[in-house]
């Protein structure tokens, strides 16, 4: 049986260079597309605070936005080039912010083949939603591919399985999502 895998950075520093250089590399590229938050949207009515992890240039922000007009949509991106774009700062997913525990209706992110802590991202935001808030992750196994762009090497039984490890116990594939690279969406709740 075969367990999620990390690609091998030398150092902590070395990870944040790589994701960086691929952020500058990608910055006008956009993953997200508008159907799938479309689907979140339709899964929770109402939002008023929603956190994005990995939006490199804010298109998912814009998206939730058109969909919760009222919410407080905030992204994080590891790169520098966060403060390019509104409602970003630049901020590593996998790492706690105080002010953050608790406060969010909806966490979403497409970027976990990203991590290199997947255990700790996963509780760092299960973390930050609030009683009634759900986590929205958009997995593809196509996309995790293990190397340094990529870190994350995992099926999507063994991103369930990482989920319900860290107290995630209602897991459910989101239907009508069609998120791009045969990925699925889940939702997921503590």
């Amino acid at each position: 049986k075969r367990m999620h895998k990390v690609y091998p950075f030398e150092s902590y520093d070395e990870y944040v260079k790589v994701q960086t250089d691929i952020n500058k590399e990608k910055l006008n590229w956009v993953y997200v597309k508008r159907r799938v938050i479309k689907a979140i949207a339709d899964n929770v009515i109402a939002a008023s605070c929603i956190l994005c992890h990995g939006s490199r240039n804010g298109a998912e922000q814009k998206y939730f936005k058109q969909f919760y007009p009222h919410a407080y949509v905030l992204g994080t991106e590891i790169s520098d080039t966060a403060t390019q774009f509104p409602d970003t700062v630049q901020w590593d997913m996998q790492m706690e912010k105080k002010e953050w525990v608790g406060k969010f209706d909806i966490v979403y992110s497409n970027a976990f083949d990203h991590c290199i802590y997947p255990e700790q991202t996963l509780e760092t935001w299960k973390n930050q939603l609030c009683l009634r808030g759900s986590l929205f992750l958009e997995y593809s196994e196509k996309q995790s591919v293990y190397q340094a762009s990529d870190p994350l090497l995992a099926t999507l039984k063994e991103v369930k399985q990482l989920l319900n490890d860290v107290g995630f116990t209602y897991i459910q594939e989101v239907q009508n999502a069609s998120p791009p690279s045969e990925g699925v969406l889940l939702r997921c709740k503590p």
